[in-house]
């Protein structure tokens, strides 16, 4: 920690949107600040990045895409093929959000490291709008 205000495990942070998020990871403060992006750009944006998570489960070469649309993901898989981009759907599983509950917030902000592109996924979806299409990739 810089100095005593860096964020501890513990500490809970209130997004832009007024959902509160309990800490329990400090390496994972990307996704914080891409929560707050969502709630500023969900209408302006359709696709978030989970560079880190994705990495892991597809390794570089593959992009993960999470949208519970099928009619999104279609257009997303064509735009893949004409730019040669290869991508992966991956599954929106909503039992696992049950790991990201938090007992003083309204969520913590991992869910532990198996599922973790899936946990990040689910907790990016709070931050967007019902009405705009939830994708990440």
């Amino acid at each position: 920690m810089i100095s005593g205000k860096g964020m501890r495990p513990g500490d809970i942070v209130t997004a832009s949107n007024g959902k509160t998020i309990e800490v329990n990871n400090t390496d994972a403060e990307g996704r914080l600040t891409l929560a707050d992006a969502l709630v500023y750009a969900c209408n302006q944006v359709d696709l978030a990045t989970l560079t880190g998570a994705c990495v892991v489960a597809l390794r570089p070469s593959i992009a993960g895409v999470f949208t519970p649309n099928d009619d999104l993901a279609k257009e997303l898989f064509q735009a893949s093929e004409a730019s040669g981009e290869k991508f992966w759907r991956m599954p929106l599983e909503e039992s696992y959000w049950e790991s990201m509950k938090s007992g003083v917030a309204d969520m913590v902000n991992t869910g532990g490291r198996q599922g973790g592109a899936i946990n990040a996924a689910l907790f990016l979806k709070q931050f967007v709008d019902e009405k705009v299409r939830v994708d990440a990739r």
